[in-house]
């Protein structure tokens, strides 16, 4: 136990901060989690469409020139 302690009397500004950060940081991701939530959109849907119904999708692609 005199260990842990004379540990938090040498870096007692260093351990406080690193806590201070950790909160801080914990605190942003929560809050920003929670405000994703609320603002849930519909994914997005990309369908397959046909030849028939789109006929320039059967062209074929030009040739890339050889550099």
């Amino acid at each position: 136990m005199s260990r842990i302690s004379e540990i938090w009397n040498l870096r007692r500004r260093e351990i406080i901060l690193g806590i201070i950060i950790f909160l801080v940081a914990s605190l942003s991701f929560g809050l920003g989690y929670l405000s994703n939530k609320e603002l849930t959109h519909n994914p997005i849907v990309i369908e397959k469409c046909s030849e028939k119904s789109n006929p320039e999708a059967a062209l074929p692609l030009p040739d890339k020139p050889n550099p």
